[in-house]
């Protein structure tokens, strides 16, 4: 069974877009547009079944705007946050197990350089979309370098519908990690390029992925 996108293809296979917007800080722009009914018709005409959204502070927002629901729309879910987000993310990927069959699908999250990271792991279509409200925490130099390399697409608040199509749902995913490149200025790799853009806090605080690369 191909697990590829089709628009307008009745699908019997569920299919997730999973959206973070991070712990603390509000993007409520970035929900309203996940949950707006151009979006919501678009997800559907790639046979998507689902958007679940972790909202952070919004999540009172998220409940009061997000659309009602019949037997042939799209579910839609949320909650405010989870410590370890790894299961919702790993929604969107394919699984082929007899009882929870799902097609590849889709993650959109806030361009926070944990959540970037977090999202590489999962063999799903990746979007990243800075937060205009924290333009202070170098979200949008983390985004341009990751889509410059390959790894993502970067989406801006009020034109994702226009970036989902065919051909970027069905890309292959590009290998992560990268190789390390002893020739460049961060012969680390990429990770150690997007540590160098963040502020100087505690290890600690960085969160287990930090850990994870730099242990």
């Amino acid at each position: 069974m191909s697990l590829k996108s089709q628009p307008g293809q009745m699908r019997k296979l569920s299919k997730y877009l999973f959206v973070t917007v991070g712990a603390s800080a509000s993007f409520k722009t970035l929900i309203k547009e996940v949950i707006s009914p151009p979006f919501v018709e678009k997800l559907k005409s790639f046979g998507f079944t689902h958007i679940v959204v972790q909202c952070g502070p919004d999540y009172g927002y998220f409940e009061g705007s997000k659309p009602n629901q019949g037997p042939e729309d799209l579910d839609i879910s949320g909650f405010a946050y989870k410590k370890d987000l790894r299961e919702a993310m790993s929604l969107a990927t394919a699984d082929d197990t007899s009882g929870k069959e799902r097609a590849r699908g889709l993650i959109i999250t806030h361009a926070g350089s944990g959540s970037i990271l977090d999202a590489l792991d999962y063999d799903a279509a990746l979007i990243a979309v800075p937060n205009p409200a924290l333009m202070g925490n170098h979200q949008s130099e983390i985004a341009d370098e990751m889509e410059k390399e390959g790894f993502l697409i970067q989406g801006k608040v009020g034109s994702l519908v226009d970036v989902i199509n065919e051909d970027m749902l069905n890309a292959p995913k590009k290998e992560w990690p990268p190789p390390p490149d002893e020739d460049s200025v961060f012969p680390g790799g990429l990770w150690q390029a997007i540590t160098s853009l963040l502020p100087e806090r505690p290890v600690e605080e960085r969160g287990w992925w930090f850990s994870r690369w730099y242990a």
